[in-house]
């Protein structure tokens, strides 16, 4: 049995890594766009290039961690940190510790943060030392009563959504404007907040995960004075519970002006009605948003723990808080459609 990183001199490359993924995580369709997506065309990847770890047995690959290169930023500072993503023993394998030892071999190489996890792996990471540094919570809202009667009289007759392919984002709304490129944005400091850590967001992330190729998402910023990053989101149409939906990827705002959140969600409700979806649905990872969207009737429909092996000065907390800022855009929770296509896929 032996454990070991992809990059090294190891006889496996990235396409063992896509053949492995096809065959276990048939969800998902064709790996290969994907896997070269987050680990070779990263550009981050260049942090360090044992990133994925790997397991053999008589020559055969067995089981898995990828961690993809995404750091943190905190107080105008770099923190190197990698996504933890599929993680999987064959199941043949199972019961015979090699999850937990595979768990000990990554958790000492890399600082480590994941989200998503089963009960079963949440409780490995966390008696290997990770910390639960803050939570995820998803929400959604509906468009209206009349929304809703529409979408149960789409499911009695079956009627079909209409093509997310299909839609034209305006360039403004409300007061913000929409950008094609990362170059158009002038980035002023690294971070949007001072002593809250957030998940790198420079010309380098937002150009590789936003306008790998166009029109897959939508980014709209806000004016914004010489000294201070822009208020921000990202949008998409999501086909979700059988209806079309304006799903807010990601987005940053300086949090002591909670008139910028607002700012954001009066334009995506703007922006909703332009292109007559259903509703819209968020993420939050702040106790600040968590509050604005449940007075303002967002519905909470998942909770997910954030986890990390950083040795931050924060408490391992199950409280809410304002002291870290992700999104759906971090790690892979906005990679494929409902009908598991990669985002970025030629067939898309």
């Amino acid at each position: 049995m032996r454990y070991f990183p992809l990059f090294s001199d190891s006889g496996f490359s990235i396409s063992d890594v896509t053949k492995f993924n096809n065959s276990c995580f048939k969800i998902r369709q064709n790996h290969n766009e994907y896997d070269h997506f987050r680990f070779i065309d990263n550009p981050f990847s260049s942090i360090k290039s044992d990133f994925i770890y790997c397991v053999e047995n008589d020559g055969k690959y067995i089981a898995q961690m990828l961690t993809m290169p995404a750091p943190l930023s905190l107080n105008e500072e770099v923190i190197p940190a990698f996504w933890g993503q599929d993680y999987y023993v064959l199941e043949e394998y199972r019961n015979k510790g090699i999850g937990k030892k595979l768990a000990d071999y990554y958790l000492k190489n890399d600082y480590y943060i994941a989200v998503g996890f089963s009960e079963k792996s949440a409780r490995i990471h966390q008696d290997r030392g990770a910390k639960v540094i803050s939570h995820l919570n998803f929400y959604l809202k509906w468009g209206s009563i009349f929304h809703r009667l529409k979408f149960l009289t789409q499911r009695v007759f079956r009627m079909p959504p209409k093509d997310i392919k299909s839609y034209q984002f305006p360039d403004n709304i409300g007061r913000f404007q929409r950008i094609k490129d990362a170059a158009q944005l002038n980035l002023s400091t690294l971070n949007w907040n001072k002593n809250v850590i957030e998940t790198l967001r420079d010309k380098r992330y937002f150009q590789w995960r936003f306008f790998y190729k166009p029109d897959r998402y939508f980014f709209y910023i806000s004016s914004s004075s010489l000294d201070e990053n822009p208020t921000y989101f990202v949008a998409k149409p999501y086909f979700y519970k059988g209806v079309n939906w304006l799903k807010i990827v990601d987005y940053r705002f300086n949090n002591h002006k909670i008139n910028e959140f607002t700012a954001i969600l009066m334009s995506a409700e703007l922006l909703r009605k332009k292109l007559k979806l259903y509703g819209t649905i968020i993420s939050s990872s702040q106790n600040i948003t968590d509050q604005w969207l449940s007075e303002h009737f967002f519905t909470q429909f998942k909770h997910e723990v954030v986890l990390t092996t950083f040795p931050f000065n924060f408490k391992n907390t199950q409280e809410t808080h304002d002291h870290l800022v992700m999104s759906f855009a971090d790690s892979d929770l906005d990679m494929h459609s409902n009908l598991g296509k990669f985002n970025y896929a030629e067939d898309y």
